[in-house]
C-alpha cells in the first residue's frame, strides 16, 4: 500500500515543469486570433442581431441561463448602445484577452476575460459553430485556473509568477491528458456503432461532402478495401489512445499517429483550425514528457523503472 501511494502521489502531484501549459496558452492564443482575424469581416452576418439568425432565435437555443450577446445588447440598449456595437465591443475584448494570454500579461485576469467573452459569442452562434470552437471554449475555461504563465510570459519576466516546477503544473497536466483520452476513447466508440465505419463509407462520404472536399477522391470507389482500412485504422488509434498512449514503448508512435490523423483531415477535408487545435491539445500534454526527466521521490522503495505500476510513471 505504501508503495501504491507512492505511485498515486507520484502521478498526480510530483512538480512539473509548466512548459508544455506556456506553449498551451501561446499556441491556443495564436490560433485563436488567427480564426477572429478570418471571421472578422463576417461577424454582422455569423454574429450579428440582424445576420443569417437573429439574436432572439438564438437567445432562445442558448438557453435561459447562459449569458449572450442578446442578453447583452438588451441590457446596453436603454444606454443608447446599439446592437452592432456592443457585437463589436464584445469580439475587441476577446481579441484583448487573446493578445494577453498571447504575451503571458497578467495572465489569469485576460484568461477570465477571454473565457467569458469566448462564451457570450459562442451563445449567439451554435448553430454555426463545430468542434474546434468547442475545444477552445474548454481550453480557455483550463487556461483560467492552469499555471501557464510560468515559462514564455511577461508575468514570469516581472517576476509575479513562480517559475520553477509545482504541483499544479502536474495536476493540470494529468487534466489534459486524461481529457484527451475521454475524447478519443468517445468519439472512437460513438464510431463504432455505426455500420459505415466498418465498411468504409464513412470514409468515402467525408471526402466527398463538396463543402469539406478537397480533393476527388471519386477514384476510391475503385477500392473499397483501402476505405475500410482508412476507417479501422482510425478506430483503432482513436479507441486505442485511452490505452496505449500510457504504455511507455507505444506512447511516442500513438501520438505520431494521432497527430498524422490530424494532419489527414486537415489536408483532406481542409478542416486546418480543429486539426490544429487537438494538435496543439496533444502535443501540450504529451510531447513535453519526452524530455522531462523526473528526479525520484525521497523515500520511495525503488526507482520508478522496478516499481510496481511503473507503467503510470510521470510522463
Amino acid at each position: 500500500m505504501n508503495r501504491l501511494q507512492t505511485h498515486v502521489r507520484r502521478f498526480w502531484l510530483e512538480p512539473a515543469s509548466s512548459d508544455g501549459l506556456a506553449f498551451l496558452r501561446i499556441a491556443v492564443a495564436a490560433l485563436s486570433l488567427f480564426q477572429l482575424a478570418v471571421l472578422w469581416p463576417h461577424l454582422p452576418a455569423l454574429y450579428g442581431n440582424f445576420g443569417l439568425v437573429q439574436w432572439v432565435i438564438t437567445d432562445v437555443g442558448a438557453g435561459d441561463w447562459a449569458p449572450s450577446l442578446g442578453r447583452m445588447g438588451l441590457l446596453l440598449a436603454p444606454l443608447g448602445i446599439s446592437t452592432m456595437t456592443t457585437m463589436y465591443a464584445v469580439f475587441v475584448l476577446y481579441a484583448v484577452g487573446l493578445v494577453g494570454l498571447l504575451l503571458g500579461y497578467r495572465t489569469r485576469f485576460f484568461a477570465v476575460l477571454t473565457w467569458f467573452t469566448h462564451g457570450l459569442t459562442s451563445a449567439n452562434a451554435y448553430l454555426s459553430l463545430y468542434g474546434v470552437d468547442t475545444i477552445l471554449h474548454v481550453l480557455f475555461f483550463y487556461l483560467v485556473f492552469m499555471p501557464s504563465a510560468g515559462r514564455w510570459s511577461l508575468d514570469a519576466r516581472a517576476g509575479r509568477v513562480f517559475t520553477g516546477p509545482t504541483s499544479g503544473a502536474r495536476v493540470a497536466l494529468r487534466t489534459l491528458q486524461f481529457h484527451l483520452c475521454f475524447i478519443y476513447l468517445d468519439t472512437g466508440l460513438a464510431k463504432a456503432q455505426g455500420v459505415q465505419w466498418w465498411n468504409g463509407e464513412a470514409l468515402w462520404r467525408a471526402l466527398m461532402q463538396p463543402q469539406f472536399r478537397a480533393f476527388d477522391f471519386s477514384w476510391l470507389a475503385s477500392y473499397p478495401l483501402l476505405a475500410r482500412v482508412g476507417c479501422w485504422s482510425t478506430l483503432l488509434i482513436e479507441v486505442g489512445y485511452a490505452g496505449m498512449i500510457w504504455v511507455p514503448r507505444l506512447r511516442r508512435p500513438w501520438l505520431v499517429a494521432t497527430l498524422l490523423l490530424h494532419a489527414g483531415i486537415a489536408v483532406c477535408l481542409r478542416l486546418w483550425l480543429f486539426s490544429l487545435t487537438m494538435g496543439v491539445f496533444n502535443l501540450a500534454a504529451f510531447a513535453w514528457s519526452w524530455r522531462a526527466s523526473e528526479a525520484p521521490v525521497k523515500g520511495a522503495d525503488a526507482p520508478p523503472e522496478e516499481a510496481p505500476g511503473a507503467a503510470l510513471q510521470p510522463v
